[in-house]
């Protein structure tokens, strides 16, 4: 059973987005949440902050309960917040498909926090790449796709039909390429790359944008980065802690183990959590129960096999603790 991200918690523009998606197409935005550990109102949020992998999780969960392989294509041109409104506005009005491009590289956690890109260019080709330093193995395939389609569709909606001439991705090639294929344009699309992006010729980073307009430019780019630049740093406590949990268990549970973790003492541990209003137990609790619901949503794991992975001696005391986080045991909150 693979192991959760030790990474911090992600600012992310993605997970309400997905969410809404998989509502219009008739999934329980209810289960959806609580599988996922989303807050009640996630829909009519513009973004939210999950553990890392969240996103291309609940994209890989909407595509195959919609039976839509291309559902990260899809949302990519769904996506609507304040923020990228702006960004969408300031590509529009840049004077080239390239201008466009070097702003969306800048604006790129806008999206989701870790991603990082560029604008490479040399005497033939340009090359929009993709890296996220935080995950040396990606964000997953799903927020890979989307973000790059995302990309596409801003500067295809400011300058017309823009032409690549490859894409690349860091994840394993998927068994369908023809939506992929028919978005992005071309057939040249490999897999297993050391980071994700696509490249255009000289010509088509040249071209200008039909709303081309520098006044417009000097008010909205900054605008985009002071949302980018109004993001709070760093995480809380209780964040940081409750992502270590949920990626050392079963072992690592121990607020004395945690505390090392954290470079601190359980004392201090304990008093700092005070100050944030909660404690270890409650916040090992949470923990345990987010990553649970995320198992239980995959059938495929059996309960046992789960309450070891939440370090509980069997299934019974697990059972227990599940019972009165949700008021249901496992196996019923399951069939439910």
């Amino acid at each position: 059973m693979a192991r959760p991200s030790k990474e911090l918690p992600s600012r992310s523009s993605l997970v309400p987005a997905i969410v809404r998606h998989a509502a219009a197409r008739g999934m329980d935005v209810e289960a959806l949440a609580w599988r996922f550990g989303l807050p009640d109102d996630v829909t009519t949020r513009e973004e939210t902050t999950t553990a890392a992998d969240v996103a291309d999780e609940l994209l890989r969960t909407v595509a195959r309960f919609a039976s839509e392989p291309d559902v990260a294509l899809r949302v990519a041109t769904e996506l609507t917040s304040r923020a990228l409104t702006l960004e969408e506005l300031a590509v529009k009005a840049s004077a080239s498909v390239r201008a466009g491009l070097e702003g969306l590289a800048r604006w790129a956690p806008l999206l989701h926090e870790g991603l990082e890109a560029a604008l490479h260019e040399d005497a033939v080709e340009g090359q929009w790449v993709l890296r996220t330093p935080r995950r040396p193995r990606g964000a997953g395939r799903y927020v890979h796709e989307l973000a790059l389609a995302h990309t596409l569709h801003r500067v295809r909606s400011g300058a017309g039909e823009v032409t690549l001439s490859r894409v690349w991705f860091m994840h394993p090639r998927p068994p369908e390429l023809a939506p992929m294929r028919a978005f992005f344009g071309t057939d040249d699309v490999t897999f297993g790359c050391e980071d994700s992006g696509f490249a255009l010729a000289r010509v088509e980073l040249d071209r200008p944008m039909r709303l081309a307009d520098r006044r417009a430019v000097d008010t909205l780019a900054p605008l985009v980065e002071a949302e980018l630049g109004a993001r709070p740093r760093g995480a809380s406590l209780t964040e940081r802690v409750s992502t270590h949990l949920a990626a050392s268990l079963p072992e690592g549970a121990d607020v004395a183990e945690v505390a090392r973790a954290m470079h601190m003492s359980a004392r201090t541990l304990q008093r700092r959590l005070e100050q944030e209003q909660t404690r270890f137990t409650e916040v090992l609790d949470r923990a345990r129960l987010v990553v649970a619901r995320r198992l239980l949503g995959d059938a495929g794991n059996a309960l046992t096999e789960i309450a070891f992975r939440l370090g509980f001696a069997d299934l019974a005391t697990f059972s227990r603790a599940f019972k009165r986080w949700t008021g249901k045991p496992p196996g019923q909150w399951r069939r439910s």
